[in-house]
């Protein structure tokens, strides 16, 4: 698909609808592949942090950060733009916007957020702004409460709820493609969040599911971690997986049978959590943030999602449960979701 030029109208960035998740996450992730150098536009030029058409210059921003204010005093959450008030109810809008300039200059997009704010962005941005026909909004009626728990419509949830909500989604337009689960590690994971929250217990119902193979651009992928650095991770797909030799990996697991590569957009750190054949490193003036990346995706005989490698820098890591191996991630689930 042809990259949208926001440079030449910058405020539909802030109010654009798209009928794919595809679409969406390419068109958010413009303005950042643009000045990484990932993709070009005709007459759009790039000098480090600015990017120029048509004799107007632009700043665009971005930088990976949780929710809240970071050390260098940038805010994680921005006011929900006016388009997407009717399905993202509160003032805490993951801050992927464009702002005007008030002086000299066509003014910045930023994008300072974490892999679930950019998610969120995403699929805020496909369909409508009915919540009937808008893929966030649609996602939190399909979430089955009984089984999980789960962010409030308007407030960005983590990626462990994600990726525990794909196999307990109830009927309606996302579905559940594909996944490998620690059933047990999410309940205990529930569990205690019901007793922090003195509510009832939830029953946790997900299971693995074969069709890795299947995924398509768009599909959602998520990992879930209950303990390590962090609680997971969201990307979408850009493309179908691609299955490569099994010796991309070093020493997998016995139960490891296919190797497939996937390349997604996403919004990560620098340094270590940083893709294969990533649009953030090297030279590029951003080196973290919204971003073009790739992965290993590690499949059983079953074509279950068990295992993956992050980076260059990372080695292999597996749902709990499975590898011997000693691992400071607790996996609780790595799933792959479809909105159509």
């Amino acid at each position: 698909m042809l990259p949208i030029n926001y440079f030449a109208g910058p405020e539909a960035y802030n109010s654009d609808f798209f009928n794919s998740t595809a679409e969406a996450s390419f068109a958010v992730s413009t303005p950042y592949l643009v000045a990484q150098g990932n993709i070009s536009i005709p007459d759009v030029t790039v000098s480090g942090e600015t990017v120029s058409f048509n004799n107007t210059a632009f700043t665009v921003l971005t930088n990976y950060i949780n929710p809240g204010p970071n050390s260098s005093g940038e805010n994680y959450y921005t006011e929900t733009p006016a388009a997407f008030e009717p399905v993202w109810p509160k003032p805490l809008y993951p801050d992927a916007v464009f702002t005007p300039a008030t002086g000299a200059g066509g003014g910045t997009f930023t994008g300072t957020l974490d892999c679930v704010g950019f998610g969120c962005r995403v699929i805020t941005a496909v369909g409508s702004n009915d919540p009937q026909n808008n893929a966030y909004s649609l996602l939190h009626q399909q979430v089955d409460f009984d089984a999980i728990h789960f962010a409030a419509p308007g407030i960005v949830p983590t990626a462990l709820e994600i990726a525990i909500a794909f196999p307990v989604l109830l009927p309606g337009r996302w579905s559940y493609v594909a996944g490998c689960i620690s059933a047990s590690t999410i309940q205990e994971a529930e569990n205690e969040e019901s007793q922090k929250l003195n509510q009832p217990l939830k029953t946790y119902t997900g299971e693995s599911q074969s069709g890795l193979s299947t995924a398509q651009a768009g599909d959602i992928v998520s990992f879930g971690y209950t303990a390590g650095h962090s609680n997971g991770h969201f990307m979408v797909l850009t493309a179908v997986p691609e299955r490569v030799p099994l010796d991309e990996v070093l020493n997998p697991e016995s139960f490891v049978k296919q190797v497939y590569r996937i390349s997604v957009y996403d919004s990560t750190d620098a340094g270590g959590s940083l893709h294969f054949n990533d649009s953030r490193r090297n030279s590029n003036p951003q080196s973290c943030g919204i971003g073009y990346g790739e992965l290993l995706l590690l499949a059983n005989e079953q074509d279950q999602p068990v295992g993956f490698v992050f980076g260059p820098e990372e080695r292999p890591h597996y749902v709990t449960g499975l590898s011997q191996l000693a691992d400071e991630l607790v996996v609780a689930a790595l799933t792959v979701a479809r909105f159509q």
